[in-house]
């Protein structure tokens, strides 16, 4: 089987065709009409068995027989492959469809278990941030840095045209942020320096999605990452929360904590005696 024939019997059974229904529909756009036995050579699928796939072939609409003057002679002919593919897209977006209707009434189902999906490169995680912006129907919430920024910028862009609602803070200057903050006045720029903890602690990415799905990852040094997908309502990014209050009231927080916050101890309360 050659380079073309090997994708094309991949695509179909990536497409739900059995084995023995790929290596004929591929033998027959090799070949055809043929019939059984000219299939059976040329696909390696046991002659005992050849007529049996045909026929399943014919029924899904993937090949058809064709008449002959020899009326004991059974030919066969794929169909044309951009006709197939149109009706199998037809046929998945009908499935869609009834799965759809049929599920529906149990999208908030107590019984769901809460999934998480590994995130271990900065493709996947660009990739699914990306996802995640275009497929928002409401609202995004991010807290991201600069590299990241750059990628998601026209998906950001495309989805505050379409009058999405975004909340999103940038750890470090980007031109474009200007651009998307005239579209969408809960863009804002991080106000205090974090580079220097990048070694360290990594850069953060938070993206949520209409308050449902949400993406949570730390891109580390050499492009490690490590994050999560999740529906989990609980992972929703404060982050953009506390950039606000720190904006609004921050001599006095910054007096008590340091311009920076490094003066900030979970286990133990602000020393308030100097301020």
């Amino acid at each position: 089987m050659d380079n073309r024939l090997k994708d094309a019997y991949d695509a179909l059974m990536a497409l739900g065709f059995g084995n023995y229904e790929a290596k004929a529909y591929c033998a027959l756009l090799t070949r055809s009409p043929a019939n059984g036995y000219q299939v059976a050579q040329a696909s390696g699928i046991p002659r005992a068995k050849i007529y049996e796939c045909l026929q399943r072939l014919v029924s899904r609409g993937a090949a058809i027989q064709v008449e002959s003057q020899d009326s004991a002679a059974r030919l066969f002919a794929p169909t044309d492959p951009k006709e197939l593919l149109n009706n199998i897209a037809g046929g998945l977006e009908a499935s869609m469809d009834r799965a759809r209707d049929a599920l529906k009434h149990f999208e908030d189902s107590p019984r769901m278990v809460e999934v998480l999906w590994r995130i271990t490169s900065r493709q996947d995680l660009v990739d699914r941030g990306l996802k995640l912006t275009n497929d928002a129907h409401k609202t995004l919430h991010a807290a991201i840095w600069t590299e990241e920024f750059a990628k998601l910028l026209p998906n950001l862009l495309a989805a505050a045209e379409r009058g999405l609602r975004i909340a999103l803070v940038l750890y470090d200057p980007h031109p474009g942020l200007a651009e998307l903050q005239k579209l969408c006045p809960g863009v804002i720029q991080h106000n205090r320096s974090k580079r220097q903890a990048i070694p360290v602690m990594g850069r953060q990415f938070v993206l949520v999605a209409d308050m449902e799905r949400c993406i949570t990852g730390t891109v580390f040094p050499n492009n490690v990452v490590e994050g999560v997908f999740t529906m989990n309502l609980g992972l929703v990014n404060h982050e953009i929360y506390l950039e606000r209050v720190m904006v609004a009231a921050g001599e006095p927080i910054t007096e008590i904590f340091g311009s920076d916050l490094e003066r900030l101890d979970p286990f133990s309360p602000p020393d308030t005696s100097t301020s």
